[in-house]
């Protein structure tokens, strides 16, 4: 709906016109097609920077709306040399500081000013901004997203006038369409890389869910069984020692028996967290085996240091009856080696496995090395 139509148009002759407007469409067109969400606010603003030099505009711009239409925001400008910006300070403005503006852009799409001076008393807030920013003549015209008003695009002459012809909006109606399908398209991309990164932590944390106990939090089977594969792999190529402490809590089946389940359960998550404090080394891992049995996986650390920290740790479980209220102890077994070519987890398993057996056998809360660890060490 044109405000005032009673003024004479500035524009140039129709034939040049269009045929100028048709090469800057062009122009528009490609830049906007191959621009990236990282691009987005060089190429909208130099489509905006076009759109003014081609129809000799003072500030050209774009706004969005918020989802429920109660403010707007000047998302990108271009203003002419010598005129002053002012996407700054109008950013969130409320919609009841310009109900006339609103309301016309909602209803009908496009809001055309010939001459600010000559906007209705009710225009209120929008007549006043206009005439504050020496804004005499202005057009807007809606960008749509899948049939809903989501913005629009805008332009201003400032300290002069003008009366827009069917074609200007048209030439702004085809510029709104290409920079609204490209902040769409933007947006549609921002959302799928977003999508993709909340399915990446997703993932990350399925992943570490799927290798994590639940009960203790620690490393389980599986995590375990993956850590220690690749430790001795490593091991066989530096020739480095690898140790495993197997520990076993002793008499577990008695103590679920007498005391219930959810009591064992906190043993295991106490002796656990005994375990993670002594080895936090790194490259230590400290995994839940099975049942009432512990694994400490140790890479390229002396045999005497280990013994040493775990002597601490069956000193430190044993304070656990103060804690728990019932007798606590482990058997510790511990195998040392620098593994051969043809070693493999399970030889390592099987060793330290014979080591935590002797432990058992010898009357349990204490350390039991693998012979074999030292004769290993010795002739490597």
């Amino acid at each position: 709906m044109l405000e005032n139509p009673s003024k004479q148009s500035t524009t140039a002759p129709a034939s040049s016109t269009e045929e100028g407007f048709g090469l800057m469409i062009s122009v528009i067109s490609m830049q906007l097609i191959n621009s990236t969400p990282d691009q987005s606010q060089t190429h909208i603003e130099h489509a905006l920077a076009l759109l003014g030099r081609g129809g000799s505009k003072d500030r050209c711009y774009v706004f969005e709306f918020s989802p429920d239409h109660s403010s707007m925001s000047n998302t990108y400008e271009w203003t002419n040399d010598g005129i002053q910006a002012h996407k700054p300070e109008l950013q969130n403005i409320p919609a009841e500081t310009m109900p006339y503006f609103f309301e016309r852009m909602c209803h009908d799409g496009q809001i055309l000013v010939d001459d600010a001076k000559l906007l209705p008393e009710e225009a209120g807030g929008f007549r006043d901004e206009l005439l504050r920013e020496n804004i005499r003549s202005m057009m807007a015209v809606g960008m749509y997203m899948e049939g809903e008003l989501v913005g629009f695009v805008g332009c201003d002459l400032v300290n002069r006038q003008t009366q827009w012809l069917e074609r200007d909006i048209r030439h702004m109606r085809l510029v709104a369409d290409m920079i609204a399908n490209t902040i769409a398209r933007h947006k549609t991309e921002e959302r799928l890389r977003a999508t993709e990164a909340q399915l990446l932590e997703a993932n990350a944390k399925l992943a570490q869910l799927a290798r994590q106990d639940s009960l203790t939090g620690l490393v389980n089977r599986r995590g375990l069984d993956e850590c220690l594969e690749h430790e001795l792999r490593r091991a066989i190529r530096a020739q480095h020692p690898l140790t495993l402490l197997m520990v076993d809590v002793d008499f577990f089946k008695r103590l679920n028996d007498e005391h219930g389940h959810l009591h064992g359960d906190e043993v295991l998550k106490a002796v656990g967290q005994i375990l993670q404090r002594h080895f936090k080394r790194t490259g230590e891992y400290v995994a839940r085996f099975g049942g009432d049995e512990f694994m400490v996986v140790c890479p390229q650390s002396e045999l005497d240091e280990l013994t040493t920290q775990a002597k601490k740790v069956l000193a430190r479980v044993r304070l656990l009856e103060q804690q728990l209220g019932s007798s606590v102890t482990v058997s510790i077994g511990v195998h040392s080696a620098i593994p051969k070519p043809q070693t493999s987890t399970d030889d390592l398993m099987r060793e330290v496995d014979v080591a935590v057996y002797f432990a058992k056998q010898c009357g349990r809360n204490r350390i039991e090395v693998n012979p074999k660890a030292q004769g290993n060490l010795a002739t490597s």
